[in-house]
């Protein structure tokens, strides 16, 4: 149970800066409304999970790999980052109804919001490197069991998504009580902050 306990924490220390999929996740609540922001939370939780059990049982393996692409992940991520921050812009300058009919598809809209988030939450290197440098104190808790393994990438899962539903359900009552012209600025805003926290990730060393 400990080292549930310590994946759950893990997860939630993961999930709580407001990084650019943070803000994300946000601007596409208020967009597109808490289902949609629903796949994209849990697709970050996903990729938690995922990268929780590989690094944790591939360490040294996993960071060496990722040493060697750190900087094509980071301007993939960028461009990615810009592309999605630019459409968010000129989906807020579109008309209230013709936003409202291209989200009418919800199946769809779920799932390319799923592939969108997990894709570029796996591209992110932060998450691989994170969990590379606590996994040495998790892997002595456990023994580095396969018990251990699964114990520790629930207790990732369940806090990541915990805090990713809690981000996808205050956006979702900001809706009500905001107007549809502060709605549209807030989206504006949250395209300005992706764009320059995708810029910031491609000019760090």
């Amino acid at each position: 149970m400990e080292i549930f306990l310590v994946g759950f924490l893990a997860g939630l220390a993961l999930a709580i800066p407001l990084g650019p999929m943070a803000i994300l996740l946000i601007t596409t609540t208020i967009q597109k409304g808490r289902r949609t922001g629903f796949f994209g939370a849990l697709a970050m939780a996903s990729v938690d999970f995922g990268y929780a059990l590989v690094v944790f049982a591939l360490g040294s393996l996993v960071v060496s790999s990722l040493s060697d692409w750190l900087l094509p992940l980071r301007v993939a991520g960028s461009v990615l980052l810009l592309i999605v921050a630019i459409r968010i812009a000129l989906n807020a300058r579109k008309p209230l109804a013709e936003r409202t009919a291209v989200s009418q598809g919800k199946t769809k809209t779920a799932v390319l919001t799923y592939i969108t988030f997990f894709g570029l939450t796996v591209i992110n290197p932060a998450t691989a490197f994170y969990f590379v440098g606590i996994t040495p104190s998790v892997s002595a808790l456990s023994a580095n069991t396969s018990s251990g393994l699964l114990l520790f990438g629930l207790g990732v899962f369940i806090g990541s998504v915990i805090w990713q539903m809690s981000l996808v359900f205050a956006s979702h009552l900001m809706t009500k009580i905001m107007t549809r012209t502060l709605q549209t600025r807030m989206q504006y805003l949250g395209a300005v902050l992706i764009a320059l926290l995708a810029m910031l990730l491609l000019l760090q060393q």
